[in-house]
């Protein structure tokens, strides 16, 4: 998670996502760590030689997810209710959102009557490599990843795999297969659909006048794919529109990531508009942006509980939040499917996740708790696995 997994939110509408899924993140928006990173001062420019922007293309693309959330993406029971005592095993990244994926992992995995391990997985493929190792003494019937890049591991899931032991994976924009996982809940056609409403909600709002830029996170796995759906939306509907990428490392996060985003807009003084493919780099941006004297229209995947606590009070413009919560309980939900020899529903397999457009007005909710389109998510999860029954 998301993010891509991000803020206590990772989407799915019927008119979005007719056949498909952050986000992270985000998304989550879910979060990957490749081990490497890339210099924030470098950025590449691109500009369409057509004029115009297609604002009612953009707006349309949006309005589903704008006032109001999508729709809650399962709503199957399962065949019969999990049998006691299953073992699940988190391999736990070293991000915010891999945090916030075990805290609703524990509640999720104990409303099914399962136990849950969380293996620390580090930042690097020595870390994952390891934790991977030691899960096959754990000898679990589950184990889950979010966002990780799978390649970190090597051949250490295709071992746990090879055990019997079901991986699931939340928020991976690629062929999973290849890795020894499961089930991916959440790919890359989920990606795609955020980055181009990034794109859509950017043309939306500024139309032909827009001039963004656009800070990925390359080690996170969702996001180089993100940045060329928008790339391709912004080309698209807005051919006019000026757009540079900067990368941010992995590393800044929460930490010098809001400063290198003022040095990159103090070099481009005709920005008026920062998107963020995971929105975790924003922390602290509001208060760096006063300090600089710099005005711009923020959106990012996957809003945390600190951006959201920006957009209230008019810090930050607006996030694309994807319901964390549920994306979790449902990829619980999907290894049940798995366990009891079936697969996950249609919906899972389509990436479906709560998402919506968040601006000030929307956030009538505590921002600390994050955001979840659906509050009773964890009584409707429960009334699907035969809780109490």
């Amino acid at each position: 998670m998301l993010a891509r997994i991000g803020d206590r939110s990772l989407h799915g509408h019927p008119a979005r996502r007719r056949t498909a899924w952050t986000i992270g993140a985000a998304a989550a928006a879910a979060l990957a760590l490749s081990g490497c990173g890339s210099s924030a001062s470098t950025a590449s420019t691109s500009s369409g030689s057509a004029s115009g922007a297609n604002v009612a293309a953009a707006k349309a693309a949006i309005a589903p997810l704008t006032g109001h959330p999508s729709g809650f993406p399962v709503t199957t029971a399962l065949s019969k209710p999990l049998p006691a005592g299953a073992r699940f095993v988190f391999l736990q990244c070293s991000t915010t959102v891999c945090g916030l994926v075990a805290q609703e992992l524990k509640p999720a995995v104990a409303a099914i009557g399962g136990s849950l391990t969380n293996v620390n997985a580090g930042a690097t493929a020595a870390t994952s490599q390891a934790a991977a190792a030691s899960v096959l003494a754990l000898k679990p019937n589950v184990v889950f990843l979010s966002g990780l890049e799978p390649s970190l591991f090597a051949g250490g899931l295709k071992a746990l795999s090879a055990a019997g032991i079901t991986v699931v994976s939340i928020s991976i924009s690629k062929d999973v297969k290849p890795y020894g996982i499961t089930f991916n809940y959440i790919g890359q056609q989920f990606t795609d659909e955020e980055g181009k409403l990034l794109a859509d909600w950017v043309i939306a709002r500024e139309g032909d006048h827009a001039d963004v830029i656009f800070y990925g996170v390359p080690a996170i796995d969702f996001s180089n794919p993100m940045q060329q759906a928008f790339e391709d939306e912004m080309k698209k509907n807005c051919p006019s529109c000026k757009v540079r990428t900067v990368p941010i490392d992995v590393t800044t996060l929460g930490t010098t990531s809001a400063q290198t985003v003022v040095t990159s807009l103090q070099s481009h003084p005709d920005v008026n508009t920062a998107v963020f493919a995971s929105y975790e780099v924003a922390d602290g941006l509001p208060a760096a942006l006063k300090a600089a004297d710099l005005t711009v229209t923020t959106l990012g995947y996957g809003p945390n509980p600190e951006n959201l606590q920006d957009i209230k009070s008019g810090g930050l413009t607006a996030g694309l939040a994807v319901d964390f919560p549920v994306s979790v309980w449902a990829a619980v939900d999907s290894a049940a499917r798995l366990l009891e020899g079936g697969q996950p529903t249609q919906s899972e397999i389509a990436g479906d996740v709560p998402s919506q457009f968040l601006t000030q007005s929307d956030i009538t909710f505590d921002p600390a708790r994050g955001w979840s389109a659906y509050p009773d998510y964890a009584q409707r999860f429960t009334q699907l696995w035969h809780v109490g029954s």
